[in-house]
């Protein structure tokens, strides 16, 4: 697709960060504000790893945060002329998940049941439907990405994309201006294993779980253990408590205890609103403590409710530090302070969070990598990645752009990583980004002001 007039920003994943995306590229290009051109590549369906189709979820699952904060929340996009900010936001309550319900008749009902938190597949309804509201501005491109290289003397992006044609596998390559990554990345495994010892036994990590689950094939029997104590280690012990069969379920935390996120006003208004509510003004320690506290290793309040009206688990605390095959077990070796212990296991579900880090570098050929790697000024690692995540929440530094939201917790708001603020998560990569460029170009703001108000 060659570079043809408005630049393209290509976003890997149809879920909600690539649509709220797309849905505020199609509503600012309605009003003649100039965005790039968004296209989404998505190697399943929309809502994907919220349907149970091929995700991290069977779908039954309850949303964990409140589905008010929908795709264009909080809706405060702000263009710098009130009078179009006012038309804007109008036309951004059309994709509501309100609107959702009110199209399908369903808003009543919502209402008087007290608002319940929906299942994960009626939360991926809500995003095809948004998502069939998109033609023309916006495509999705149906496609594997195999790989991303980078051209910097065109300053684009080369992404190499798989297509499944029936038996045979069409192979092209999108030139991007600017690149968003979205999606749960890979499986944590922060110990020591033999990837030939766990092909043999029976381990899983997220994605081969819930996928055997969906099919029906995951059975389980005798002790089993879930490694790690949030929201992912919640969402497979949920799905266990109601599976038939005779087995124990151990919960291994490196805490020893199972904690509740608080979900209050003081601490919401940091995931909302960052910028109004001073989160730069706080030190990196407190940020860093804040986000473990309140969205790392911690349940949510509706899973710990129904938890804690079963009996068929148990908590172990131990950090996973070796794990082997021993006879038709796995035998994992546990370490809680001084101590260390040795425990086996019929079955292991590795459910320790995802590294984002490790997608984004398999992604890449090496030459995209060293080209990064030497605009960083160091090795590609999460600590600079984190740390130089900027406003329009991509790597300060690297050209063309790459925007990681996963990664902008710590530097810009822990919202961003979440559902929290997808309205504002999708300015900063629009409107910021346009406001970067048009600097870079030395547009006064006055002119752009004027442009906007011709518009109008």
């Amino acid at each position: 697709m060659p570079k043809m007039g408005r630049g393209v920003l290509a976003v890997l994943g149809a879920g909600p960060k690539g649509l709220a995306v797309a849905v505020k590229a199609k509503v600012l290009s309605e009003f003649g504000i100039p965005t790039d051109r968004v296209i989404l590549i998505e190697k399943h369906s929309v809502g994907a790893h919220w349907s149970g189709e091929a995700g991290y979820t069977s779908g039954a699952l309850k949303l964990g945060t409140s589905p008010e904060k929908d795709l264009v929340f909080p809706v405060d996009t702000d263009v710098g002329y009130e009078p179009l900010n006012r038309r804007i936001r109008q036309r951004l309550m059309d994709f509501t998940w309100s609107s959702f319900l009110i199209q399908n008749d369903t808003y009543s009902d919502w209402i008087d049941r007290g608002r319940p938190a929906p299942s994960h597949s009626l939360w991926a309804q809500y995003l095809k439907w948004v998502a069939r509201k998109f033609s023309p501005e916006v495509r999705i491109v149906k496609a594997e990405l195999a790989s991303v290289d980078l051209n910097t003397q065109t300053q684009q992006w080369h992404l190499n994309l798989l297509h499944n044609q029936g038996r045979e596998a069409l192979r092209t390559v999108l030139y991007a201006d600017r690149l968003m990554l979205t999606g749960p990345g890979q499986t944590r495994m922060d110990f020591h294993y033999d990837d030939r010892e766990l092909s043999k036994a029976s381990a899983y990590d997220l994605e081969s779980f819930w996928k055997e689950l969906g099919l029906g094939k995951f059975i389980p029997r005798g002790k089993i253990a879930i490694v790690g104590s949030g929201e992912n280690a919640a969402a497979v012990l949920l799905s266990l408590q109601n599976l038939p069969g005779d087995f124990q379920t151990s919960v291994i935390t490196p805490k020893g205890f199972l904690a509740t996120r608080s979900e209050n006003y003081y601490e919401n208004q940091f995931y909302s609103q960052p910028e109004k509510n001073g989160w730069k003004h706080l030190n990196l320690k407190d940020r860093i403590d804040f986000i473990e506290r309140t969205d790392l290793g911690v349940f949510s309040g509706h899973a710990m409710h129904i938890l804690n009206d079963t009996q068929r688990h148990a908590i172990v605390p131990g950090r996973v530090i070796q794990v082997q095959s021993h006879k038709h077990a796995l035998r994992l070796t546990l370490q809680y302070g001084e101590r260390q212990a040795s425990v086996d296991y019929d079955q292991v579900i590795f459910a320790t969070g995802f590294d984002y880090l490790a997608k984004i570098k398999n992604l890449l050929t090496e030459n995209a990598r060293e080209q990064i790697e030497s605009m960083l000024g160091e090795s590609l690692n999460l600590r600079a990645c984190k740390e130089r995540i900027g406003q329009d929440l991509s790597l300060d530094g690297i050209s063309p752009k790459l925007h990681l939201p996963m990664l902008a917790g710590l530097m810009q708001g822990p919202g961003f990583s979440n559902l929290s603020c997808l309205g504002k998560l999708a300015d900063r990569v629009l409107l910021n980004s346009r406001a970067a460029e048009a600097e870079n170009h030395q547009e006064m703001p006055e002119e752009r002001y004027e442009r906007i108000h011709q518009v109008c």
